[in-house]
């Protein structure tokens, strides 16, 4: 597939519609134009490209599924990418941990406006940045046949959150005709500065003992009844046999840190390539 240049645009009059800061989340801090820094729990500002793998996007249509308010959406178009950005709306529910057998609904009704503000700063700062990416809502198993093919697919911290990670993984992939990029939390949510966690010294996932990194850890504790948010604590090696089943038989890991409220979290990126 020929590469699909991107041309930036200059942002246009407010619409009416567009959303004021103070009806939006921000998860992932941001530098906004007019409005300046806006803070979130994560800030991936300063490590952008090792979180997406290093992978160059400039001139390819890319699917950023869970784009939450957008700041790897516009980090993407700013590298020349073609974006179509995808998570829920507030029409779709989180996939919550049913303890005792039921979601709660309050969890679930808080859940329902939090995403409507994180709808809402997306909105805001496409406007801002005079962004010409679009945003599709649905689930992540339910990734539409009509968004088209793209050239790679960034999974950006949200197989965690999934009851079926490799479902999700699967709908993407079957949109993909060249990269996937996926990223998580190295299990353990292990603090940089604590010298906790001493990354492997391969970029071969396939090569990482399952004894170093476990391959897959239930997270939610039924006594605590918490969390509710998190599913799964996943290994690269079992991101990278996911994506070789999915037909991504070349698969490399890098480990890099990323600032989590005021720490620095360990994380980890698979690439995934088409033969």
């Amino acid at each position: 597939m020929e590469p699909i240049v991107a041309t930036p645009s200059a942002p246009a009059a407010a619409p009416q519609g567009v959303p004021a800061l103070a009806e939006c989340h921000f998860y992932h801090s941001i530098d906004l134009p007019v409005h300046g820094f806006q803070p979130g729990l994560w800030d991936l500002r300063h490590n952008v490209d090792a979180y997406l793998g290093h992978v160059p996007v400039a001139g390819w249509r890319v699917l950023e599924v869970g784009t939450a308010n957008g700041f790897l959406c516009f980090e993407l178009e700013k590298r020349g990418a073609e974006v179509v950005a995808y998570d829920l709306s507030p029409e779709h529910d989180w996939d919550i941990v049913p303890y005792g057998g039921r979601v709660d609904p309050e969890i679930q009704q808080d859940r329902r406006r939090h995403i409507g503000r994180l709808n809402n700063a997306w909105r805001l700062s496409h406007h801002l940045f005079g962004s010409r990416a679009r945003l599709v809502h649905g689930t992540a198993y339910t990734i539409p046949e009509e968004i088209g093919p793209v050239d790679i697919a960034t999974f950006g911290s949200i197989l965690l959150h999934l009851r079926d990670p490799f479902l999700a993984l699967q709908k993407a992939a079957a949109l993909t005709t060249g990269t996937m990029i996926v990223t998580e939390l190295v299990p353990g949510f292990f603090d940089a500065r604590r010298n906790e966690f001493l990354p492997p010294l391969t970029n071969d996932p396939e090569a990482i003992p399952d004894a170093v990194i476990p391959p897959l850890t239930f997270h939610p504790d039924p006594d605590r009844k918490s969390p509710w948010e998190t599913w799964w604590y996943l290994s690269p090696r079992l991101v990278s046999r996911f994506l070789r089943i999915l037909g991504f038989p070349s698969t490399r890991v890098s480990f890099h840190t990323q600032r989590y409220v005021d720490r620095d979290i360990w994380l980890y990126t698979v690439v995934g390539r088409r033969g």
